[in-house]
Order: C-alpha cells, then sequence, then structure tokens
C-alpha cells in the first residue's frame, strides 16, 4: 500500500470514529463543556439528565443534555431553548432554579440546582401513598410555585409526579418547563396538537384547546389525587380510555381507594377535577386554600 493511500485510510478511520462518537448518547463519566456527568438521574423525551459536577468549583448540579436525535430538529431546539428562558425568568423556592445554559461539541445542555431527594414519582412508587399531612404539604409547595410561574403570564402544560422533586428537607419543587407557555413565547405546537401527559391532560386539551393556567390547575388535581391513593384517577384504564374518561367520567372518588381519607377532604380534591375550566379553583393556592379547610392547618 502506498503512502498515501494508508494516510487517507487513517484519516477515514478518524472521521468514522469521530461520527460515531458523534451519533452515541452521552455517557456517565464523560464530560461536556466544564461539566464531569457523574450519573444519568432521569430521562425524558427530550433529553438525559445527569448529575454532574463543575470541573473547576466543585459545584454538583443537573445537567439536561438535548437528546442526540433531537439537535438537527428546529423544533425540539427552540423548545429547549424555551425551558431556559422559562426557567431563568421566574425565580420561587419551589421551582428548580436555573444555573446556565450553554453549548459543547453540538450539543446543547441546560445546567440547573441538583435536587438530592429524588421525585414524587419515586417516592409514590416506594410508598405507596403520602400522609394526608404530606400530601397537603406537597399541594401548598406547587401551589406557590404554580402561582409564581403563572402571575408571570407561563403556563407550565406538564405537572406530574415525576416533573416533581424534593430538596433533602422534604421541600417539594417543581421542574422541567420545556412545554411551558407564556404570552411571549412562540408557540411550538401545531393548531389542535395535545402536549402533555395524558394522565394529567385537561379535558379541553384533549378537545384543542389551548392551555390555560386553569389546565395546570387540572394537572395539580391529578397529582394530589395521585399523592393520597398511589395512582393517577383514571390510571388503571388503557391509554385510549384514559382520554375519554378525562373527556366523559367523572373522577372517581379518592376515598374508595383510600378509605381513611376524610370524605370532605376526598371531594375538595376533586374540585380541581371539574370537566369545565372555569367551575375548577381559579388559582393554585385557592386550591390548597380548600384543601386546608377540610384537612385542618398545613405543619410547615
Amino acid at each position: 500500500m502506498r503512502a498515501g493511500t494508508a494516510e487517507s485510510a487513517s484519516i477515514l478511520r478518524t472521521v468514522r470514529r469521530g461520527r460515531e462518537e458523534e451519533d452515541r448518547e452521552l455517557e456517565s463519566g464523560n464530560t461536556l463543556g466544564p461539566y464531569h456527568l457523574d450519573a444519568l438521574i432521569g430521562e425524558g423525551g427530550m433529553g438525559l439528565v445527569f448529575r454532574a459536577t463543575h470541573e473547576w468549583n466543585g459545584n454538583v448540579v443537573a445537567v439536561k443534555v438535548l437528546k442526540r436525535e433531537l439537535t438537527q430538529d428546529e423544533m425540539f431546539k427552540k423548545r429547549f431553548k424555551q425551558e431556559v428562558r422559562a426557567s431563568g425568568e421566574i425565580r420561587n423556592r419551589h421551582l428548580v432554579p436555573i444555573v446556565e445554559a450553554g453549548e459543547s461539541d453540538g450539543r446543547q445542555y441546560l445546567v440547573v440546582g441538583y435536587v438530592a431527594g429524588g421525585t414524587l414519582e419515586d417516592r409514590l412508587k416506594e410508598n405507596g401513598q403520602l400522609s394526608v399531612d404530606d400530601a397537603l404539604r406537597v399541594a401548598a409547595n406547587l401551589a406557590e410555585g404554580l402561582d409564581a410561574l403563572h402571575a408571570a403570564g407561563v403556563v407550565h402544560r406538564d405537572i406530574k409526579s415525576s416533573n416533581i422533586l424534593f430538596d433533602t428537607d422534604g421541600t417539594a419543587m417543581l421542574t422541567d418547563f420545556g412545554l411551558a407557555k407564556g404570552r411571549a413565547y412562540t408557540v411550538l405546537t401545531r393548531p389542535g396538537q395535545v402536549v402533555g401527559t395524558l394522565d394529567y391532560l385537561a379535558p379541553e386539551l384533549i378537545k384543542g384547546k389551548p392551555a390555560t393556567a386553569l389546565t395546570d390547575i387540572y394537572a395539580l388535581g391529578c397529582t394530589v389525587f395521585e399523592c393520597v391513593t398511589g395512582d393517577t384517577p383514571f390510571g388503571d384504564k388503557t391509554l385510549f380510555q384514559v382520554g375519554l374518561a378525562h373527556l366523559e367520567e367523572p373522577p372517581p372518588d379518592p376515598t374508595v381507594r383510600r378509605p381513611d381519607l376524610p370524605p370532605e377532604l376526598g371531594r375538595a380534591i376533586l374540585t380541581a377535577l371539574a370537566k369545565e375550566p372555569e367551575q375548577r379553583p381559579q388559582s393554585a393556592g385557592a386550591y390548597v386554600s380548600i384543601l386546608r379547610g377540610f384537612a385542618g392547618a398545613l405543619h410547615g
């Protein structure tokens, strides 16, 4: 083989190897910008989430990286940038704070505060359900964060147990603003397109109507129901049946699944699950006030 041919073959192998590395998803042990990726702690439709350490100052953070397959999709890139914007504009102790955003080797990433206590979804899988006091405390924490979002004109659109994190002291925090929508944001979905997670989806969204603060209230109600019973209102149905149930069926009485739940509190939980938005509590804080009225004062 001539020297030139051997050199060309070597270069080709290097290029191919580089392309293979670019096509692979990041893994624990990789480096992204100034961050060492310590462990994969979550995965969603848009990205991978790693616990990571800043190589210069040693700070531990969570790094969300847009999936490789989506890096060429302009819609998802815009949605990812929207999450950065939504997270950075609003500060509240019950919203996971943004640290910074960046891009390295064509990979967009978002750095947020690391919340060490795990997700509500994990806690429910482990314990089955929360105590009434803990469920109401979670509801109050989320309501404070949601009211801050809504006051800024932002609708979260994807409230669910996997997007609720716990700090080490038990404080609940809302994360993942990838579907957030506000007055100042570009609409990233086609008219009539349903966006969100079906188990928590308000009836009007299934009908193709726009998201509002009251669709978040509905999702909050589904989450509180899940806290006290261990499952979402229609979580025992097939995927197709869930959508129809949100549209047509009254939500089940949570006391059937949780007999020790005070009947008055069961009815109060369902106020957020009214089919018509105007019949729901008109803010997250108002919903928690209703729950408090039937369950006594919250602790903490």
